[in-house]
Formats: C-alpha cells, structure tokens, sequence
C-alpha cells in the first residue's frame, strides 16, 4: 500500500464511525471477543477494531472466534470449511488468538425454532463459553445498518409488536458481568466493504445469502432494491428511522412492564408464569401486549411465531376480557389459561401448576 493509499485508508469514513460505536466500550479493559464468519461485515470489524486499538496501552485484546456450522455440510467445495481456514489464517496474519467452534444445528432445533434460530442460539452460547474462558466481559458482533433495516422490515411484515420494531440492540446482556456490543449498526454494508478494498483485504462470501427462498434474503434481495429503486429511494434510511423511534418509546415501556411483573407475577417451579391480572384490568391493551411480550422474552420461550395477534390475545386475558376464551394454546407449545383467584397462568401447556412460587426475575 502506498503512502497515498495508507493516508486515504486512515480517512476512511468506516473508522470514525466505527469509532463512534464503539466509544461506550474503550474504557473496559480485558480481552474482546470478535465473532468474524468470514464476510465482508466481519473482516470489516476486526481490521477496524484492530486499528482503533493500535497504539497506546494495549487495555483490550482482541481474540478472534469462529463459529462453524453443519448448514451448509456436503456442498460443492466444503464452503463452511474454506470459511474457517480463511478466518484462521485471517488472525494468524494479524498476530490474534483464534478459537474455533463446530455447531451441529440441525440436531439442536427446538420445538417451534426455526434452523436460523437455531443456529442463533447456538453461535451465541459458543460466543459466552468463549468470553467465560478467556476472561472477557465484551463480544462483538457485525450487525451493519443494512441488517437493521432488514430487521425492522422483517418484524413489520411478520405483525412484530413496538418491542420488535426496535430492532437490533446496540447492547446486549449474554450473563451477568458479560455483553454483546453491536458498534456497527449505523455503518452500511457497503462502506464496510469500501474500506476492506482500501486495504486490500478479501473476505468470503456465503452463497446462501442470496437464496431468496429464506426470508430475510427476499428482504435483502429484492424487496428493499426494489423498493430504493422505486419510489422509496430512502427506505433504508426511513426504517432506520422508525427502529430508532421504537427503541427510545420501548425502553419506556419496558421499564413499566418489568414494575408491573415484580408487583404482580410469579414464576413456578414447573417453569409456568402466574400473573394477577385483577391490578392489570385497566392497563391499556398495548402496554398489555407488551407484557406478554416481555415474559416471553424473559423465560426465554420461542418467539418466532409468535404475532401481536397471539400476543393481543394474551393482553384481553390479563384485561379479563369477558369476550376472551378462558384458554389458549399458543406457538411453540406454550399455553394461556385463567385460573381462579383472578389469576392468569402462561407455560409449558404440558406442565400443570406446583403450589412451590419464586419471586419474578
């Protein structure tokens, strides 16, 4: 790389908004965990973070993990494999410490997960095991503005409630002490990949995320160019926009709803949630929705087919809807019953009620 080269990379537009990303984060010290699949977003992270961190006192180390998956096992050239090698070789060349991992997918769906849940799940636990053994509090992760309007379109289209239409969050809890950073989310995909060409790096590209017969490639593919070629040349942009406004209303309500599980739900020991609905009759139906969402989040239970309408309905038992039918089974196995003492039990429909409570966390 010449010296013009190297000047005009160090004034890139990557780095300062990478930089701004990641702003929050400087001051912990300690290992990072950088998840780098291979593509351009990846690549893009780890050459940016390495060069922010270049220089100075080395108070974050950068430590390179690989998730490889059996999704696409069998196909024509072992591309999962050829993945790893590259990002093996990736941090060899730039004096980082490499940790592989090997994900056997399709084994792992639960009941009501989808394979890319599935695979979610999974790169996220390897991610923590990752963290827990190296000593680090942060994993970061190359979430790009264009996966979080692909995002927000996604859950939109899908009937999301206002939780869903926040989006990506910048930050998110794995376990106590340990986060998962997102500092990319308002750097596109393609200033991402403008950068590594001034560099001269390559990266790899997936070939299934052009098969459109999954849904958030549809998105990516043809929906949104369309959509910018059309008559909405700022969709990007606009969907942004509204995750950004969804995000600062449901931090508000999120707040609210987790007051109002600590005063009036309770956790059994089969797993199931029993809410007081009597305190709740005069909540509005929205912010009742929003509270089925948050104990669906909050046990952990699948939400992939879970719509507002499931979640609208769960909201008219908590309201005591003299309309609403007294039981619902729901996606993913999981059931809504009233129960006496103005009561609403919300689980495992296989599971029936133990008498033995917790305090809701």
């Amino acid at each position: 790389m010449s010296v013009h080269d190297a000047e005009e990379t160090e004034q890139h537009p990557f780095l300062p908004a990478l930089s701004r990303g990641w702003a929050t984060h400087r001051s912990v010290r300690g290992p990072v965990i950088v998840a780098v699949s291979g593509g351009g977003d990846s690549v893009a992270l780890l050459r940016g973070l390495q060069h922010l961190l270049a220089g100075g006192e080395p108070r974050q180390q950068l430590v390179v993990a690989h998730a490889c998956h059996d999704l696409r096992q069998g196909q024509p050239g072992e591309p999962a494999v050829a993945d790893a090698a590259f990002v093996r070789d990736l941090a060899s060349a730039l004096g980082l410490p490499y940790v592989e991992g090997s994900l056997l997918v399709r084994a792992a769906v639960a009941s009501g997960e989808g394979l890319e849940a599935a695979a979610r799940r999974l790169r996220y636990a390897f991610l923590q095991r990752v963290a827990e053994e190296q000593g680090a509090r942060l994993v970061v992760t190359a979430h790009s503005a264009d996966d979080q309007a692909e995002t927000v379109l996604h859950r939109a289209l899908r009937g999301t409630g206002l939780a869903g239409l926040a989006g990506i969050a910048s930050v998110r809890s794995l376990v106590e002490g340990m986060v998962v950073v997102r500092p990319m989310l308002g750097i596109t995909a393609e200033t991402a990949r403008d950068y590594l060409r001034c560099l001269g790096q390559p990266w790899r590209e997936d070939a299934t995320n052009t098969d459109v017969r999954y849904a958030r490639n549809l998105i990516r593919h043809e929906l949104l160019p369309r959509m910018a070629a059309g008559p909405y040349p700022a969709v990007r942009e606009a969907l942004l926009r509204l995750g950004q406004q969804a995000s600062d209303v449901h931090a508000t309500t999120a707040a609210a709803c987790q007051a109002l599980l600590q005063a009036y739900a309770v956790v059994e020991a089969s797993g199931s949630v029993l809410v007081k609905v009597g305190p709740l009759s005069s909540c509005p139906p929205q912010l009742l929705a929003d509270l089925a969402a948050t104990i669906w989040r909050d046990q952990g239970w699948p939400q992939r087919d879970m719509t507002a309408r499931h979640y609208a309905a769960v909201a008219r038992l908590f309201a005591q809807d003299p309309n609403a039918a007294p039981g619902i089974d729901l996606p993913g196995g999981l059931r809504a019953d009233t129960v006496p003492n103005g009561q609403v039990r919300l689980g495992p429909s296989r599971l029936r009620p133990h008498q033995d409570l917790q305090p809701h966390r």
